[in-house]
């Protein structure tokens, strides 16, 4: 521990500068920066489940949690911490007992003042958080402190003997990890957890409701939607679309990071391309080819009434963005190779034939022309999406009952 402090305290220009670019350059506020650093401290009224989740999906499956134990505990407050602004956009404020705060970084005193503060009943890390001064004070404080759904990055298992060390002796202060899937035990046990504190639940993102197509539909026409797009996906993508001959067919691009429009549009040639983007208001006419939603919010409106799904991060060596918001609707999910961060539930769509993945970006063409020639084609992956989500429902309440254990 004197190792990992030492080194926080060298990084630290760094690390708050990071902290500084997201607060004015990315526009995560001010009130993003005081808590990263420790400086507002939140309290809660009265004693609290600690739920801690770092992005957006980890955000999405705490408050699945969160949701199941607040029916059933009525004498505790809820806090979800989060580390990103996109994260923090996720949670209800208006939900009941639920409150949010920004995490501040893991220096030492800063830890320390702010458990202090919140004094939880219990601390519950959703997936992939290891912070050694949070888990440590915990344990000082008698803190029962769990991580749900645990599973590790392909960049923590590849991490060098430094973080290895720091991570093994912080798994040691966790009171225990309830895993997603064996594969992701036995790599908890090979970073240095113990085996009796490792036990496999299941995978609390396959515990996704079905979704009614509620949602308004915000496009005119027929379209099939490439979801959370990255770098140079838009221009593979568009590239094959191209080549299908069904002028009837819109594309519906939603990248991962709407400011990148610049970027993206950078690396398409713009004279041979009818495109519409939303962000500025375009219109979609029926000569458009490709519709570009730059914005935020409105991926769930669009995946209710697309045709089907190339969910992004799959094509480039990203790990793959999440599908099982596409499951839930019932569609048809194309994905590419790079689907290292859902291997479990990649994995499992593919043995149900719920799911299509290709090679690269050239086979994109096949597929999307089969697809859009059958419907039954579509219906039949759409619906095997839905029967496996719904054969998971009830992992949640696993969950649930472990940590009713603890309280």
């Amino acid at each position: 521990m004197i190792k990992y402090n030492l080194v926080l305290y060298i990084l630290s220009p760094f690390i708050i500068s990071k902290i500084l670019f997201s607060t004015f350059i990315r526009k995560a506020g001010l009130n993003y920066f005081f808590h990263r650093i420790g400086l507002t401290i939140f309290k809660t009224k009265k004693t609290s489940i600690w739920l801690h989740a770092s992005s957006i999906g980890e955000t999405k499956i705490a408050l699945k949690v969160y949701e199941s134990l607040m029916k059933e505990n009525q004498d505790y407050e809820f806090l979800i911490t989060t580390t990103t602004p996109s994260a923090s956009k996720v949670v209800d404020r208006s939900l009941e007992r639920l409150n949010h705060c920004y995490l501040p970084f893991d220096f030492f005193f800063t830890m320390k003042r702010f458990i202090k503060s919140i004094n939880p009943k219990i601390c519950i890390i959703m997936e992939t958080e290891i912070w050694p001064n949070l888990l440590r004070r915990c344990k000082e404080n008698d803190i029962p402190t769990l991580i749900l759904n645990a599973r590790l990055s392909k960049k923590t298992l590849s991490s060098n003997d430094f973080i290895k060390n720091i991570y093994k002796k912080s798994l040691d202060d966790l009171t225990h990890i309830y895993c997603k899937s064996e594969r992701e035990k036995d790599n908890f046990i090979s970073l240095g957890a113990r085996e009796n504190k490792t036990t496999v639940i299941g995978n609390l993102k396959l515990s996704e409701p079905i979704k009614q197509h509620t949602e308004e539909n915000i496009i005119n026409r027929k379209y099939v939607l490439a979801a959370s797009t990255h770098s140079d996906e838009e221009r593979q993508i568009i590239s094959e679309w191209l080549k299908v001959n069904d002028k009837r067919i819109l594309l519906v691009v939603v990248p991962r990071h709407p400011e990148r429009l610049g970027d993206i549009l950078s690396n398409l040639p713009l004279s041979m391309i009818n495109i519409a983007i939303r962000s500025k208001g375009d219109k979609i006419r029926n000569s458009t080819q490709v519709y570009i939603a730059d914005t935020h919010g409105e991926l769930n409106h669009l995946m209710a009434h697309c045709e089907f799904v190339i969910m992004g991060g799959s094509l480039v060596d990203h790990g793959g963005q999440n599908f099982l918001e596409a499951a839930s609707y019932g569609k048809s999910i194309i994905v590419g190779p790079f689907m290292y961060n859902f291997i479990d539930e990649t994995e499992e769509f593919l043995k149900n034939n719920s799911m299509i993945m290709v090679k690269n970006s050239k086979s994109l063409k096949h597929v999307f022309e089969r697809l859009l020639k059958s419907k039954q084609r579509r219906e039949l992956f759409g619906n095997n999406a839905k029967k496996l989500l719904q054969s998971k429902i009830n992992i949640v309440c696993k969950y649930r009952d472990v940590v009713k254990n603890y309280l």
